[in-house]
């Protein structure tokens, strides 16, 4: 279903299940099917909202001069829980979706039950991976599409050993969903990287966070490697930390059935 936020643009979200709601927000690049392990067993016990965020999935692009951050991506999510009339809800979060649950964590203190954080890292990146990650946003923009041979570098990096060694389905999906980006989302998708990739320090702030989280880390994610995990569960307070084995940066996907096993003993 659709949903019309201030901004007269249209978020996709997907509602299933009864009980506690539980908010879901997918890994840059992807979408919210990426949660459909989860979101199966989950919503047997809990009320579970997927969101695409813009310019993935079936939610509408931004406009091309249209202002985003990490903060107003989790003011949207606010708009979306008012709109359904959720006051307090459990939130879970993968790469950005993780980052956006240190803003909710932070901003919205009172609306958040418990966080379940997966490969995501609150820090400021290194202006190495920066430099790096820009390079590539601005060759996205400049052909308005994903170029193969970036398709080849980028793919790997959300991948364990195994599952790139062996180009398992994952990495078929993930690379085909690569070549086939709309042309029209290419704006949105550049805008929210730069956001992601430009985000602020939130470090130094984590301890304010009130709400029981819980970070899962692949043990063998690239991007968001285990040592950034471990930074951050010994800045928040009631938290805990627990390593996917046999698992890269989606780490939901590649190591499903822990995953939820965990989220269920956590909640």
């Amino acid at each position: 279903m659709f949903i019309t936020l201030k901004n007269n643009k249209n978020m996709n979200i997907e509602i299933k299940g009864d009980g506690e709601p539980i908010f879901f927000i997918h890994s840059y690049l992807w979408d919210k099917n990426m949660w459909n392990p989860q979101v199966q067993e989950l919503s047997k016990k809990y009320q579970c909202i997927s969101i695409d965020l813009w310019g993935h999935g079936e939610s509408d692009p931004l406009n091309e001069d249209e202002y985003c951050s990490l903060s107003t991506l989790t003011d949207n999510i606010i708009e979306i829980a008012d709109i359904l009339n959720i006051d307090k809800f459990h939130y879970i979060g993968l790469s950005v979706g993780a980052m956006l649950g240190a803003y909710l964590g932070l901003n919205y203190s009172e609306r958040i039950k418990k966080m379940i954080l997966l490969d995501g890292y609150s820090g400021a990146e290194s202006p190495e991976t920066k430099y790096s990650y820009f390079e590539m946003l601005k060759m996205i923009k400049k052909l308005g599409y994903i170029p193969e041979n970036l398709i080849d570098t980028i793919t790997p990096m959300f991948f364990s050993k195994e599952e790139n060694k062996n180009k398992g389905h994952l990495y078929q999906y993930f690379k085909q969903k690569l070549t086939n980006e709309n042309t029209s989302n290419i704006n949105t998708i550049v805008t929210l990287g730069e956001a992601i990739f430009g985000r602020e320090d939130l470090l130094g702030d984590l301890n304010k966070i009130k709400a029981p989280t819980l970070f899962m880390v692949g043990e063998e994610d690239i991007p968001r490697p285990i040592p950034e995990s471990q930074e951050m569960n010994n800045l928040v307070k009631e938290s805990k930390l627990v390593i996917i084995p046999k698992a890269g940066h989606i780490s939901n996907l590649e190591n499903p059935t822990l995953v939820t096993e965990q989220i269920f003993n956590f909640l």
